[in-house]
């Protein structure tokens, strides 16, 4: 597309320098797409008067959430007023009532609302995840667009008028491989594993089944684990270029999908191939219509064969090797990118 498209979008979401959401903001500005941004997140912190991560401050939070996410919802409608948008685009929605959604279909009947929901809206397990609010605003928007196939009929039955699916996505600009030259660069981000992400009990569990080996773990909260995940603890999230050199650089990256996704799949289903990274994945039905088992990606169902897969590849590794390339082969030769995936939401606007 060289002209500008001739349609205007707001979108609403977390624009922090970490959020995935950023890729859409590029997609739009790769396409000609003119945008404005509504930062629901930032609008949220700066009114929340706990900013010190505290005990406190996650009580209060959880008791007073929808005192001030009404308030950010009453800044997103000032703005809508104030303007004429021919798409308001709504990441997830977490601070939006149901009321909030219904009264922007009302002051712009003839646009569309959408909403993208990058986790489960049907997860009650975690709050911080979904809530009431998510769930009882899906009748009101146009279009619901969602990352899993078993989620779909799940909306539909929720109320949504019309679901696509829209799944994760890498970006190369981002991941990337790294063949590190230095050798303490090498030491110090390689491993036989490699697990990147936030602590949950999940994600530790499946790790002290693996705890005897060779195993680095990068992320937020691991003080939280007991003393033998301590130990293999990085005391680092990693991001960006740290996030590449670590899949370039380990033997094994694990995947552990978690259960709000299953049986779909996570960023990390992409992130990591684009790394040239060898990926050992909980088994799901559509990391296999992604990715060839045993060719292009390699994966686990429990504990056992999760320690089996590990064995077997640590000592083989030509056919390591071989699997890794056809992985990042397969990506990039697919339309797994955020523009591939994005260039959709255009096609159905």
């Amino acid at each position: 597309m060289n002209k500008k498209s001739n349609f205007k979008i707001l979108i609403s979401g977390d624009f922090a320098y970490y959020s995935r959401n950023n890729d859409f903001l590029k997609a739009f500005r790769d396409l000609k797409i003119d945008y404005e941004i509504f930062d629901d997140q930032d609008k949220y912190d700066h009114i929340f008067p706990f900013k010190k991560h505290s005990l406190i401050k996650r009580i209060t939070h959880r008791l007073t959430w929808k005192y001030f996410a009404s308030r950010v919802g009453k800044d997103l409608i000032k703005k809508i007023k104030e303007n004429n948008y021919d798409v308001i685009f709504i990441l997830k929605g977490w601070f939006y009532s149901p009321k909030t959604i219904k009264k922007i279909k009302e002051i712009l009947p003839n646009s569309k609302l959408i909403c993208f929901n990058p986790d489960n809206p049907f997860n009650t397990w975690h709050h911080g995840v979904s809530n009431d609010w998510i769930r009882k605003s899906i009748p009101y928007y146009d279009i619901y667009f969602i990352w899993g196939k078993f989620l779909i009929d799940k909306l539909y039955k929720a109320g949504a008028k019309k679901v696509e699916l829209l799944p994760f996505w890498y970006n190369p600009e981002i991941h990337y491989f790294l063949d590190l030259k230095d050798e303490n660069e090498k030491k110090y981000y390689g491993s036989d594993i490699a697990f990147i992400g936030t602590y949950d009990e999940e994600r530790a569990w499946w790790l002290n089944q693996i705890k005897d080996y060779n195993l680095k773990i990068w992320g937020n909260g691991w003080w939280k684990a007991n003393k033998d995940l301590q130990k293999k603890w990085m005391k680092k999230p990693a991001y960006g270029e740290e996030f590449n050199k670590i899949c370039s650089s380990s033997k094994i990256v694990l995947n552990i999908i978690r259960k709000q996704n299953i049986p779909s799949h996570n960023m990390r289903t992409f992130e990591s191939p684009a790394c040239k990274a060898f990926v050992l994945s909980t088994r799901t039905n559509e990391v296999k219509e992604f990715f060839e088992e045993d060719k292009e990606i390699v994966l686990f169902s429990n504990p056992e064969e999760l320690r089996q897969k590990i064995d077997f590849y640590l000592k083989n590794d030509k056919l390591r090797e071989k699997i890794r390339e056809s992985g990042y082969a397969r990506l990039i030769n697919s339309n797994y990118s955020y523009l591939g995936r994005f260039k959709k939401i255009l096609e159905i606007l």
